[in-house]
């Protein structure tokens, strides 16, 4: 029999065949195995009412290492160990290493080029190979020892001028130490423009990051409304936002060419590509995208993790004088630390070690399923969010003894508890390219710090003040703002502090 059906009936037929199937194909995916977990509403009150790393922690305990979390169409996979990170993240990390679409930060705000955001494509692969010849070793960072030392001591100095400014000299150190790698740029003394920069930069991504916060990453479609209209607020601040990101590539790396063009260009990632013969404008722009993600990331987990440290020290004056015992019996009084009695300070290395573990500057890192996956018996859907709660797996019972304690000693002798670095860096493809640096910069500093000055706990009107442990802030966390004091431990120590330092040899 012919059909008597007209050209739009058929279309319309189709649509609805189409849309049936999809309901059903979506009833299905719904009603297979998903890690317990919650859903709706309850989402919102859970997960998203005051530290998001505390909710996940909470739901992980109810519903086991593997939970879910789902809003309408959008599941939120959580996991609270490290083996289910390790079996995902690491051994399947081909469908694990990609970042789920982050419309206010990563289109509406411009981070999308950013390595932190970029997914695992030819750009990302470009940033981590620049990244490795760098940065990618222990003997590659070895030649910017001398340098590091000297921003070390220059923040020593600071802080014993102006111990009051304590987390914004901290902060200058690994800046400075950051655009001395990536852009050959040597901090003025004092305010900085580029350290204050990167401040703001990074505290815009974490606002534009954070899980949950923006419904326009919730309905994409929300990004084309005219941001004029009322509730449209999102859109003007991140226009705010994209400028500032702009000023962050674009300044220091206008700086190298301007001191290229003079012949007074210092030796740097930047200046060493952009001397090369036959520079195409995709290599430049990778380049340049590349080189700011070195300066933001060292502007911020670094710093968070030493301002840290003086809160740890201030805490725990056992762990300090043990420290320093060790410091005074292997380097003496008449000089301060250098790398090269790393490998004669375990105590150091392991409060080092402890304090990475204790204090988490990135709480959660997340990622996206690019297809249907199971785990142990458990379906993860293509397009799912997929959140570590790093905080928690570092303070993880099974694994740590006491884990709010703040005891190196759980790194020494026969039986180590793991290093955290193993889990504070991430995991697989998207393991932080600045591993090397950042602990060696961390290191140096405590291990001066230590050897210079005794930090202790403030008295105000005879009251001791006690100092407490709590995060701030969203995807980048820091410590909050703390009372401490720091005095030289003897005129010797001052005056290794205001001894002059070159950076020639």
């Amino acid at each position: 029999m012919v059909s008597t059906l007209t050209p739009l009936q058929l279309i319309t037929a189709g649509s609805g065949a189409l849309v049936i199937a999809i309901w059903l194909y979506t009833r299905h995916r719904s009603r297979l195995n998903l890690p317990p977990g919650i859903r709706g509403l309850q989402c919102f009150s859970q997960l998203f009412n005051g530290k998001l790393w505390l909710g996940m922690q909470d739901l992980n305990r109810q519903h086991g290492d593997l939970a879910c979390g789902s809003i309408l169409w959008v599941h939120t996979i959580i996991i609270g160990s490290a083996k289910v990170a390790e079996d995902l993240l690491e051994k399947r990390s081909v469908n694990y290493s990609d970042r789920p679409r982050s419309v206010m930060c990563g289109e509406l705000s411009g981070w999308g080029k950013i390595m932190l955001l970029a997914n695992c494509n030819d750009w990302f692969r470009a940033h981590r190979k620049l990244f490795a010849q760098e940065i990618g070793s222990n003997s590659t960072v070895a030649k910017f020892h001398r340098m590091i030392d000297f921003e070390t001591r220059r923040t020593l100095r600071n802080i014993l001028d102006d111990p009051a400014r304590l987390q914004a000299h901290i902060r200058k150190n690994f800046t400075s130490i950051a655009l001395r790698i990536s852009h050959g740029y040597v901090t003025q003394e004092g305010t900085d423009p580029l350290v204050e920069l990167a401040q703001t930069a990074n505290s815009q991504l974490s606002l534009t990051s954070t899980l949950g916060a923006h419904y326009v990453d919730i309905v994409p479609l929300l990004k084309y409304i005219p941001s004029w209209l009322p509730g449209a607020g999102f859109k003007r601040k991140a226009k705010e936002y994209a400028a500032v990101l702009h000023d962050l590539v674009e300044i220091p790396h206008n700086y190298v060419k301007s001191q290229l063009a003079a012949g007074t260009a210092l030796p740097s990632l930047t200046s060493r590509i952009l001397g090369k013969p036959g520079l195409t404008d995709e290599v430049e722009d990778n380049l340049k995208w590349a080189a700011a993600t070195m300066y933001q990331g060292g502007a911020d987990t670094a710093n968070s993790v030493g301002y840290a440290f003086y809160l740890a020290m201030t805490l725990h004056p056992r762990v300090m004088k043990k420290a320093q015992e060790e410091l005074d019996s292997v380097v003496g009084a008449s000089r301060l630390p250098t790398f090269a009695d790393r490998p004669s300070l375990p105590y150091m290395e392991a409060l080092v070690t402890e304090l990475l573990r204790w204090h988490t500057p990135a709480p959660l890192t997340i990622r996206r399923a690019n297809v249907d996956d199971e785990y142990n018996g458990y379906f993860i859907p293509a397009g799912s969010y997929v959140l570590v709660n790093i905080w928690a797996i570092l303070r993880d019972e099974r694994t740590y003894m006491n884990p709010l304690e703040f005891r190196p000693e759980r790194f020494l002798g026969d039986n180590p508890e793991p290093h955290p670095g193993n889990v504070c860096f991430g995991f697989g493809r998207r393991r932080c390219p600045g591993y090397f640096l950042g602990q060696s910069a961390l290191w140096l500093m405590c291990a001066q710090a230590l050897g210079t000055f005794d930090i202790s706990k403030c008295v105000e009107n005879g009251v001791e003040i006690t100092p407490e442990f709590n995060l701030v802030g969203e995807t980048l966390v820091h410590q909050a703002p703390f009372k401490c004091s720091i005095k030289p431990r003897s005129s010797e120590a001052e005056a290794l502090i205001r001894q002059e330092f070159s950076l020639s040899e």
